[in-house]
């Protein structure tokens, strides 16, 4: 499911990519830059979170005229409940249909999601909790 002349998956391409005048990016345009990128990287994030593909109904074949639909003309994509406040947002901000308000690299790279540490607590208090709940097995 290659395009030519875009890199990259259909499945993971930016509304700007798939419609480049409708969104006002015909080239020569500043939407070559990494925002289309940007844009993967949040479709990549949030099928990681739900374990399926996010942009289509579950179940439902990405195609291109499912993606075409759900990608230019469809609202944002939901962030499940249990999500981190984090990470919705730095989800979001890769998610931003206008390209021109598309959160940046160097904007995600200072990102409490890339740069805080876990809201509800450190990731070493974590395994140390989880190896204290461990039952001890004897033989």
């Amino acid at each position: 499911m290659r395009v030519a002349g875009a890199g990259g998956m259909c499945a993971y391409m930016s509304p700007e990519r798939m419609d480049p005048e409708g969104f006002g990016a015909a080239p020569p345009s500043a939407a070559a830059d990494f925002s289309s990128d940007v844009w993967a990287l949040g479709v990549v994030l949030l099928e990681c979170h739900v374990g399926r593909f996010p942009l289509v109904a579950p179940g439902e074949r990405p195609d291109w005229a499912a993606l075409v639909v759900a990608v230019c003309f469809g609202g944002a994509p939901d962030v499940p409940v249990a999500a981190t406040p984090e990470f919705t947002s730095f989800v979001r901000r890769c998610l931003e249909k206008e390209w021109r308000r598309r959160a940046t690299v160097e904007e995600l790279l200072g990102h409490p999601f890339v740069s805080g540490s876990p809201p509800c607590c450190a990731t070493n208090e974590w395994l140390t909790n989880f190896h204290d709940e461990l039952p001890i097995v004897r033989k």
